[in-house]
């Protein structure tokens, strides 16, 4: 049976349409297998070509902003009065949306900081939003109740909810819309019917209402600047990741049971600036797993456990040459990602970007393709964005 969009939105008001997660283009999916590692090979050399300006599977590029919280808004059914309704919901509709100060009294009364966020976009998100602009996604930037939208020395004017503070030219056309705005949000992602669509065309919200800025989240592309040289160091390191996954005998077969693990190894890795390594691998599994064990208190649970351990700790061990093709691969994959993002990131943004005081690069960049996939481009070493997150 076809699915309508009031249905849609029915579920969506009542059920889950929770915010998906975006994985790492070249960071993760090679831990899942090998149809996931070719796909996201796939992605990233699409990038590659969209830098060139060659016909690629790119939809667009767009600026990923960090904010706080994610929300989701729009006309939804109300399950309270059967009647389409502007609402609010956190992180997608895992609790159901919220259409008044009760629903959202009854949902976050305990968290009063969250309360207040969902609060100002509840009462400013309908001066933007027509019911027939469906139901949106996105983040929250800062507001003047909360004080993270503030003029700045040197005529500026920033907002700052999260690691990352922006700022821009308090005379600038865009200056100007912050200054006399009250909520600031970064739109990024548009439902419609079962479909999303990934960095969204916000012209129509930027001017809707004074009280409401729209973060611009828009590429430069014809500043990427992608030179032979680019594309050389690029194609080399793309090359390098492709001859490591060809030495892997059972791809599939190596990362059985260990992809969650080799995620949380490899943040792990990113939070302290070490390069992952079987030996490295082997101890933090090693310690999760014993941990596991531990905390278990009859005999026969803990015994099940401690074999489980001491299988997968002789799995790494019995295969380690193995697991070092696959961390060959990941440097690699890291290294042609990062010689995108360098470009990107020089393509010159619309805001000024700070964290604690010292300049720094955008938070990272969200790809979406014309098939639906979406990736997010982020610096993962320690000194980037998701390396000082995590450090946080």
């Amino acid at each position: 049976m076809s699915i309508t969009f009031i249905n849609f939105l029915y579920e969506a008001a009542s059920s889950t349409g929770a915010i998906k997660h975006l994985t790492h283009l070249a960071g993760e999916e090679h831990f899942y297998g090998k149809d996931r590692a070719n796909a996201d090979l796939d992605r990233l050399e699409h990038l590659h070509k969209f830098a060139k300006g060659e016909p690629s599977e790119v939809s667009r590029v767009g600026i990923k902003a960090d904010g706080s919280p994610a929300f989701e808004m729009g006309h939804v059914v109300n399950p309270a009065t059967g009647n389409k309704e502007f609402g609010v919901a956190y992180k997608g509709a895992a609790k159901g949306y919220s259409f008044n100060k009760q629903d959202l009294d009854e949902k976050f009364g305990d968290k009063p900081g969250l309360h207040s966020k969902l609060s100002q976009v509840l009462e400013h998100g309908k001066k933007v939003m027509s019911s027939l602009d469906g139901v949106v996604q996105g983040d929250f930037m800062g507001s003047k109740k909360d004080k993270t939208i503030f003029p700045e020395s040197g005529n500026r004017i920033s907002t700052k909810e999260q690691l990352i503070k922006y700022s821009i030219p308090a005379d600038s056309d865009e200056g100007k819309q912050l200054k006399n705005a009250k909520i600031s949000l970064a739109l990024h992602t548009r439902l419609r019917s079962d479909q999303r669509e990934y960095n969204i065309d916000t012209k129509k919200f930027e001017a809707a209402h004074s009280d409401v800025h729209i973060f611009n989240n828009k590429l430069n592309k014809e500043n990427i600047n992608y030179t032979a040289d680019h594309q050389k160091k690029f194609q080399s390191s793309f090359s390098k990741a492709q001859d490591e996954f060809g030495k892997l005998r059972d791809h599939d077969g190596l990362v059985e049971g260990h992809s969650e693990h080799l995620q949380t190894y490899i943040n792990k890795t990113v939070r302290d600036g070490s390069t992952p390594t079987p030996a490295g691998y082997k101890k933090h599994l090693s310690e999760k797993l014993q941990k596991e064990v531990d905390k278990v208190k009859t005999f026969a649970t803990k015994q099940k456990k401690q074999t489980h351990h001491d299988s997968m700790v002789h799995d790494v061990e019995e295969n380690k040459d193995q697991f070092q093709h696959l961390f060959n691969a990941h440097k690699h994959l890291d290294k042609a990602k990062n010689v995108l993002l360098d470009r990107l990131e020089m393509s010159g943004q619309n805001q000024e970007h700070t964290i604690n005081g010292k300049e720094a690069k955008p938070e990272g960049f969200v790809v979406g393709y014309k098939n639906g996939d979406v990736s997010k481009v982020v610096n993962r070493s320690k000194e980037g964005f998701s390396g000082q997150n995590l450090n946080k």
